[in-house]
């Protein structure tokens, strides 16, 4: 069963993850961990590995190409992706706004390493490396895995809390657990995995551009930036608002998406059950594996920010 290789998967890369934090030390003696590109293929290569090697030992009726979603778009899907992934940003936003009144904002902490490279350097990293790499793994190995055994919105929320988890901690989970979602569903409307890399990657770009941008324009913005709660407090309401529209549009244009690819009998598949009220999902996908994954990831996040606070 798919699903059960899909969450051994996932504990090797927790274990793998665990090796790369105990040996960080070793590591930072050969490698430059401060620069972009360096540390991105350090943390994505935990991520990668084993999706590979579980994939290869997958059902062998179907190509890899297949089970991950290789699979290229019409020109006019392209375009309806693009303006989806600008839709759901701010709902991402309202996501990040939300778990800033409880925890640091964890890129913004990051900025300065982020900045001593150079833009196109940290572009490349965030923007086109990370994304590949974690749409691969997470809506090609992961989401296309739970819905080869036929589960449908377990598939979607499971896949997006494995992805939020994989951040390792809160502030960023909480938005990734979001567009996870919404990554999941674009991609279920048009089978490939180009479509959640564009929103992704898109996505990251942002943050990073208008980073360097701020930074060019008020050189170390970043050095003295402080949270205040109570301007987020008050801000939350209209991002709450922009948001609600935007799920709105998104959901038009995963119909429209769905449509074009001719998968929208396929995306209709998710909901089946929900017109007479006894939905129920083919298949539990939860296993023990999974379970100590996400067990011992929320347990590193919570003793994180425990740290965090003390210090």
């Amino acid at each position: 069963m798919e699903h059960k290789r899909v969450n051994l998967g996932y504990l090797t890369f927790l274990i793998l993850e665990i090796i790369l934090i105990l040996t960080i030390g070793l590591w930072d003696r050969y490698v430059d961990l401060d620069d972009s590109m360096v540390s991105t293929l350090v943390a994505e290569s935990t991520i990668l590995i084993p999706p590979i090697i579980f994939l290869f030992l997958g059902r062998k009726e179907y190509s890899i190409k297949e089970r991950v979603g290789f699979k290229l778009m019409r020109p006019s899907t392209t375009g309806i992706v693009i303006l989806y992934a600008i839709a759901v940003m701010p709902i991402g936003t309202l996501a990040n706004a939300i778990s800033m009144l409880w925890v640091d904002n964890t890129v913004l902490e990051t900025s300065g390493t982020m900045l001593d490279n150079d833009w196109y350097t940290a572009l490349i990293a965030i923007a086109i490396i990370a994304p590949f790499v974690e749409e691969f793994c997470f809506r090609g190995f992961v989401y296309n895995g739970y819905r080869f055994d036929g589960a449908r919105l377990s598939a979607v929320f499971m896949s997006a809390l494995m992805f939020a988890f994989m951040h390792m901690n809160f502030n960023q989970a909480a938005y990734a657990f979001v567009i996870g979602i919404a990554f999941a569903f674009i991609y279920e409307a048009t089978g490939s995995v180009w479509s959640s890399f564009i929103c992704h990657s898109l996505f990251n770009a942002e943050s990073v551009i208008l980073m360097f941008v701020a930074d060019h324009f008020y050189p170390g913005i970043y050095d003295d930036m402080t949270i205040n709660r109570d301007e987020i407090m008050a801000d939350i309401p209209l991002y709450a608002i922009i948001a609600v529209f935007a799920i709105v549009i998104g959901i038009c244009l995963i119909y429209v998406a769905a449509k074009l690819e001719g998968r929208h009998e396929r995306l209709k598949d998710l909901f089946e059950g929900f017109n007479n009220g006894n939905y129920k999902d083919r298949v539990r996908i939860v296993t023990a594996p999974l379970v100590v994954s996400l067990v011992l990831l929320f347990a590193y996040m919570v003793l994180t920010e425990v740290v965090n606070r003390l210090m």
